[in-house]
């Protein structure tokens, strides 16, 4: 792709192999992902108080010190059932425990709705309608902020709460102590037929507070942010710059960027993107940038605190199976290059439901107009539609590491934190990996220096032995496995070489001093645990240097895969999936790496 041509476009040599969900890809170092919500339909105590098993459309906002994600939750699948949306709100981004209902179930009132097509639906009553919105967050200039979301009906499940299909667009503020003002309509979808006596909340217009008539008429003058709203208002909207140009295509999930002042870079799925000049009232025809591989994941792209830009999606052309989630990088915020892994865990799909798929997507980072922090990059996404994650990618985004030698450093390890299996650095301070998820793991691992020559010295403090399972494992660049040391359930310390070796057991709550020293070259190590003797074995995958340090609360996984798809049955959900397990804990108190390499 020509530079000159003004769009986004990849330029590096990386693609992932997502026979993986990792797709062999070097994730970020020091990223952080951790889980928001956990689906939860028996127990919604344990969830966000809902028990919804359909969770998408996330949004994420920093605002007064502390990070807010809102999303939709629908009963079991994407376009039926009584939906809602969350706040969720944290404040420092990685615990999530306060959750509070932002938009209510809305009951549609017994009415006949014509809509500018002809078309004449009346509803009983008892229809409740759904909620399917891009973004849910406004901060005015005056420092206001605005939650958003937008009701809308379907015909058939497969059927988009668009256009004529929309009720309206709903607004409410969030005050500085986190209560929550009245709800009112800023958008409703006239051209579905909605007169103001069907609509169940009064229009901005009418609400006393003159400041906050004020904030929702700022948010209307901003083009750039309304042109998020562009699927559900639909092209008859005036207030909708970017029109679709008439040929089936759609331009769905806008997200934008400033280069400059006036230059403004527009993104959507499936590789679209568009230019302004002008600060974004005039822009390019919308048009495909080939070498940005992308399905209807969604993409995120932003200007980064260090003055680059980063670019985050899932690079493949699959709908249906969506990983891994990177992102890419750029000096310009044109040519992008360097992929790295942000998101490479894909747990089973809990419950089934229509329209869900498989993977980390639909991520959106802190929009533009908003604070953000200047440490790092923020993104919230959904996983199979069921759950709802943060991930913190900290600035400069690199996936390598130059020092030759490392101890402890726990704030550098790149961490896959589940609500039930959370990774946490303790008091002691030590690295503390719990798990008590069936379907799911805690997963810390370090990037090292690259090297063919490593030593490596680790301690790990059990605190059972009766049950759990921890892997601790070097990796290559590309996640396969040369050395694996395993604490199994049984209370054996397990050592997989050419063949599956036991070591002796351990204790809980004691220390078990380990120390390695592998060898490219030869494709063996010689290892060392506690005052015992040192041993030499053989690596259990030839790979041709070492780059990571990987602890893991359950086996490697390779499904779900290519080849199995969602399940669409609302009734299906795996066995136990809403219930904990026993405890399973691990601490890593201290941990050193140096390459050995001349």
């Amino acid at each position: 792709m020509d530079h000159k041509s003004g769009i986004p476009y990849y330029c590096g040599s990386r693609q992932p192999n997502c026979d993986y969900h990792h797709g062999q890809l070097s994730p970020v170092k020091g990223a952080g992902c951790y889980q928001v919500t956990r689906a939860n339909r028996t127990h919604p105590e344990w969830d966000d108080g809902i028990g919804g098993t359909y969770k998408h459309g996330a949004d994420l906002a920093w605002w007064n010190g502390s990070f807010y994600v809102h999303y939709f939750t629908n009963p079991v699948s994407e376009h039926t059932g009584a939906g809602q949306s969350i706040l969720a709100v944290s404040r420092d981004g990685r615990r999530w425990e306060d959750f509070r209902v932002a938009f209510p179930p809305y009951r549609i009132p017994a009415c006949t709705v014509t809509d500018y097509k002809g078309n004449t639906v009346g509803f009983s009553g008892e229809t409740y309608a759904f909620i399917h919105q891009r973004v849910g967050f406004y901060r005015t200039k005056g420092n206001r902020l605005l939650l958003l979301g937008f009701y809308g009906w379907s015909p058939k499940p497969w059927v988009n709460n668009w256009d004529n299909y929309g009720i309206g667009r709903v607004v409410r503020e969030l005050y500085p102590d986190e209560t929550m003002g009245p709800i009112y309509f800023i958008r409703p979808c006239w051209q579905g037929g909605w007169s103001r006596e069907q609509l169940l909340y009064p229009l901005y217009t009418e609400a006393e507070d003159k400041g906050f008539v004020e904030s929702c008429e700022e948010l209307l003058s901003d083009a750039l942010a309304i042109q998020q709203w562009a699927e559900e208002n639909g092209d008859r909207d005036e207030l909708i710059r970017i029109k679709h140009d008439g040929n089936g295509s759609t331009n769905q999930a806008f997200c934008w960027y400033h280069i400059d002042e006036k230059t403004v870079i527009g993104m959507w799925k499936h590789s679209r993107c568009a230019r302004s000049d002008d600060g974004g009232r005039t822009w390019s025809p919308v048009r495909v940038s080939p070498s940005l591989v992308m399905s209807g994941q969604k993409v995120w792209a932003q200007k980064t605190a260090d003055s680059r830009y980063a670019m985050v999606y899932d690079p493949t052309l699959e709908s249906t199976h969506r990983w891994p989630m990177c992102v890419t990088t750029s000096d310009d915020g044109i040519a992008y290059d360097d992929m790295l892994l942000v998101h490479g865990e894909v747990p089973p799909m809990r419950f089934g439901g229509f329209w869900k798929d498989c993977g980390p997507q639909y991520m959106r980072g802190i929009a533009e107009g908003i604070n953000r922090p200047d440490d790092a990059l923020w993104i919230a996404y959904t996983v199979n539609k069921e759950d709802v994650w943060v991930a913190r990618l900290p600035l400069p985004i690199t996936g390598t590491e130059t020092q030759r030698e490392l101890q402890n450093g726990f704030e550098d390890f790149t961490v896959y934190s589940p609500k039930w299996a959370p990774v946490t650095v303790t008091g002691f301070p030590s690295l503390r990996l719990a798990d008590f998820d069936r379907y799911d793991y805690a997963k810390a691992e370090r990037i090292l220096c690259e090297t063919k020559r490593l030593e490596l010295a680790f301690t790990i403090v059990p605190r059972q032995a009766d049950h759990g399972t921890l892997y601790c494992e070097l990796q290559d660049g590309s996640g396969q496995t040369a050395v694996r040391l395993v604490f199994r359930e049984d209370g054996m310390l397990g050592l997989r070489t050419t063949a599956l070796i036991s070591l002796g057991p351990y204790e809980a709550d004691r220390e078990i001093d380990i120390r390695i020293s592998a060898d490219c070259g030869a494709y063996e190590y010689t290892l060392k645990i506690g005052g015992g003797e040192e041993k030499s074995y053989r690596f259990m995958t030839a790979v041709k240097s070492l780059s990571r340090f990987v602890l893991r609360t359950g086996a490697p996984r390779l499904v779900p895969g290519r080849e199995d798809e969602p399940v669409e049955d609302e009734g299906y959900s795996l066995v136990m999936a809403d219930e904990k397990e026993e405890a399973a804990v691990y601490d890593l108190t201290r941990f050193w790496a140096e390459s050995t390499e001349s």
